[in-house]
Order: C-alpha cells, then sequence, then structure tokens
C-alpha cells in the first residue's frame, strides 16, 4: 500500500467510515489506478521509452550510414571500371578507325595506278 493509499485510509477512518468499508474504498481506489494506468501505458511513452527509442535510432542511422558509405565506394568503383573501359573501347575504335582509312588509302591509291 503506497503513502497516498495509507492517507486516504487514515482520512476515511479519521472521517468515521467503516475499517472495512474504507478498506474497500482505497483498494477499489487503488484498482481504478491500475486500470488507468493500463490503458494509458499501452498509448503513452515513457522518458525511459523515447531514451530506448533514440538510442536504437543512432544505432540504425549509424549503421545506415556505413552500408551508404560502403554502397557508394561500390559504385564510384564501378564507375571507374566503366570510364576505364570505355576509354579502352574509345582507343580500340580510334586504332580500327586509323587501320581502316589506312587500308582504304593504300587501294584506292593502288587502283589509281592501275588505271
Amino acid at each position: 500500500m503506497g503513502s497516498f493509499s495509507v492517507a486516504l485510509l487514515e482520512a476515511l477512518l479519521s472521517a468515521g467510515v467503516a475499517p472495512d468499508r474504507a478498506r474497500a474504498v482505497v483498494d477499489l481506489f487503488d484498482r481504478s489506478v491500475d486500470e488507468r494506468y493500463s490503458l494509458h501505458a499501452e498509448v503513452l511513452a515513457t522518458k525511459r521509452d523515447v531514451a530506448e527509442l533514440h538510442t536504437r535510432l543512432a544505432r540504425d542511422l549509424a549503421a545506415l550510414e556505413t552500408g551508404l558509405t560502403r554502397d557508394l565506394a561500390q559504385i564510384s568503383t564501378r564507375f571507374a571500371e566503366t570510364d576505364a573501359r570505355i576509354a579502352e573501347s574509345k582507343a580500340d575504335l580510334v586504332k580500327w578507325t586509323l587501320a581502316a582509312l589506312t587500308t582504304q588509302t593504300a587501294l584506292l591509291l593502288g587502283a589509281m595506278k592501275l588505271f
């Protein structure tokens, strides 16, 4: 029995309420408070609940940031690899174009000598 319940019991007894009736009123009051608390506890957050949520969110955000940083590093690596392949393809294209132009020029000059 809490201090408020004891004070309520003493107040009821000093007001002339029978002891068994006073205890019944105090018990009913305690049950009523417990019921209200349980109803509110389902929808209200305590400071501890908010602190735990804050800690979990901070941890989850840190994990997300780590994952995003890793993913961005992988994307950056893939872009670098793609840029290297594009540069290699470009060099090959220039090489084959020059070879084709040289061959075409040689064929044209050879054909012009025949006529």
